[in-house]
């Protein structure tokens, strides 16, 4: 099992998202990569991921949330483009080292500011989809400062199982870039089928009293050593969001054999190739039935989903990071 699981075993969905690592790892000031999460950040999501990194690497590693107190080592790992701006312009010797940085996805709308950019060019910049890649390279950035690793999951923690219960499944917390107004769309759209959404801060959402109505819907809050059998549940997992780095839980459901009809953001477009292996729809589609139609072409497929993701896992993700490293 991976650190990324381990650390999220036990924990209730409430609270994982910002209780995902507890200590860091500690490993000697010569360590040659420092990976920077800013102490108010430490037990993100983001956070977890490092360490999945950390861990396997070849290269001696260490953590660091202090901007004013980075230690000199060869290479730096910003978890977050804002992150390594903020530290950029606190530690101006950073322009002179390899900093690797990551990009999940853009925060602000309107990103692209020259500024942004330039401080960029002095970075290795890691995105977990294409999609940003050619963002970031149609805003400026130099092709060659850019690259994309997909993201991972576990696949023993998520094994294959057969489909043909009917259910259909959503995972995320809520927010508003998580079209909690689609969802909603869809439940109403396709009563045949039974829907369960696992997530957390849905009572914040004022679409949820209205899901809960439905005699179709259930909401559920799970720790995370419970998401295996809830993948085990489905046969069609959905991504609605309208903006994403991965998700994550795309590719748990998919090494859990579940077909995935997912917005075109974040890694979706890398890993699903369309009719084959699931669906793809436009994050600004306007007609929630055409979705519906691909839930029901979803529940009609067969073949292997989980093969299909197999190469998306923690050692081949964090593999990909080492000749990073060792580029200064």
């Amino acid at each position: 099992m991976s650190l990324f699981s381990r650390r999220l075993r036990g924990y209730q969905v409430g609270q994982w998202w910002s209780r995902l690592i507890g200590k860091s790892i500690s490993t000697p000031s010569s360590g040659r990569v420092c990976f920077f999460v800013p102490d108010k950040s430490k037990g993100w999501i983001l956070d977890a991921v490092c360490h999945e990194i950390a861990q396997r690497s070849q290269c001696v590693s260490e953590f660091c949330g202090n901007y004013k107190a980075l230690p000199q080592v060869e290479t730096y790992f910003f978890c977050h483009y804002h992150f390594y701006l903020s530290a950029l312009r606190i530690n101006p010797w950073l322009a002179g080292k390899n900093c690797v940085v990551w990009f999940t996805h853009p925060k602000e709308a309107d990103f692209g500011a020259p500024e942004t950019i330039a401080a960029l060019q002095k970075a290795t910049v890691v995105t977990m989809c294409s999609k940003w890649r050619n963002l970031l390279i149609d805003k400026g950035l130099h092709p060659e400062r850019v690259t994309t690793i997909v993201g991972a999951a576990d696949p023993d923690l998520f094994p294959t199982h057969r489909r043909g219960g009917g259910k259909v499944g959503f995972c995320t917390a809520y927010y508003e870039r998580k079209n909690p107004n689609r969802i909603l769309e869809l439940v109403r759209m396709l009563p045949e089928f039974q829907f369960v959404l696992l997530g957390r801060n849905w009572e914040q959402s004022p679409q949820l009293p209205h899901m809960l109505s439905l005699p179709n819907f259930e909401y559920r809050e799970a720790s995370y050593s419970e998401y295996p059998q809830f993948y085990a549940e489905l046969d069609v997992f959905v991504s609605a969001s309208e903006l994403e780095g991965g998700p994550i839980p795309l590719l748990e459901s998919m090494m859990s054999n579940v077909v995935p009809v997912a917005s075109d953001t974040g890694f979706a477009p890398d890993v699903i190739q369309h009719g084959q292996n699931g669906f793809l729809f436009a994050c600004d589609e306007p007609e929630s039935a055409v979705i519906a139609q691909l839930v029901r072409r979803a529940m009609e497929l067969e073949g292997d989903i989980r093969s299909s993701v197999l190469r998306y896992n923690w050692d081949a993700y964090a593999s990909q990071h080492d000749p990073l490293f060792r580029a200064a």
